[in-house]
């Protein structure tokens, strides 16, 4: 009994040291990948448009007369707060948060928006109520209990129309945004290298797989002019980024 007991012990302790080596491995090439991705500084970016930069990644804010819809909403309410006041906006007037999707590094800053209704969509909620796990058996969460669901329809917030353009993939649910049908906000749909969209590498994708065909959704929406990512800026020429993508 003590010789299978001991046995078992160095079984676990040796699936202890792979998983542990295995999690380094993911964290040292994870930051490469971090060091390699281009957002945004804070900045007004067109007549309606801001970007609001938390580290590497970009939330948006579209104005909608004296108020703003988000999309996205970062990593840490505190910076994103600080963000704001340079562009001297209250983070008040936000009355609703798009999530492109649930990761920590577009949800995380949410709960700033305390007058907001957030959103996302139906297919990403299992990546929150623990159907799905992100990495393995862990899985997202988000700072808020009140949320609503999209599907694929088309809905409108005071003067903005905002059309949700399913983009599984990198997560189950990832959906990027058309806005009043120019502005395409594609969270971690998509890369932009050289004013060309690209592809996420393989080991942060949910299912590479399906993040390929996602692209093809994105690819070909009519009266688009301006794409903005989640880590890599915008580019106000929609038909070349997507004219260059190859798959």
């Amino acid at each position: 009994m003590k010789k299978f007991i001991r046995k078992l012990l160095r079984w676990m302790l040796g699936i202890a040291l792979v998983f542990i080596a295995l999690s380094i491995l993911y964290l040292i090439v994870f930051r490469s990948t971090i060091r390699k991705m281009t957002p945004a500084e804070t900045a007004r970016l067109t007549e309606d448009v801001y970007a609001v930069r938390d580290k590497y990644v970009n939330m948006y804010l579209v104005r909608d007369g004296n108020d703003f819809i988000a999309i996205d909403a970062g990593i840490k309410p505190g910076a994103i707060k600080a963000q704001l006041k340079k562009l001297d906006i209250d983070p008040d007037k936000v009355k609703a948060v798009f999530l492109t999707h649930t990761d920590s590094d577009h949800a995380g800053g949410v709960s700033l928006f305390k007058n907001a209704v957030v959103y996302l969509h139906e297919d990403e909620e299992q990546m929150i109520n623990g159907e799905t796990g992100r990495v393995m058996w862990i899985g997202n969460k988000i700072s808020v209990q009140d949320y609503r669901l999209l599907d694929d329809k088309v809905i409108r917030t005071g003067n903005l129309k905002i059309d949700p353009v399913p983009t599984p993939g990198h997560t189950t649910g990832l959906t990027c945004y058309r806005v009043n049908d120019k502005y395409l906000f594609t969270g971690d749909a998509v890369s932009l290298q050289n004013g060309v969209i690209g592809l996420f590498p393989r080991y942060i994708n949910k299912n590479s797989r399906k993040a390929r065909r996602s692209v093809d959704n994105i690819i070909s929406l009519e009266g688009v002019q301006y794409i903005f990512t989640g880590h890599h800026g915008y580019t106000a020429d929609y038909n070349s980024a997507v004219r260059g993508y190859h798959k």
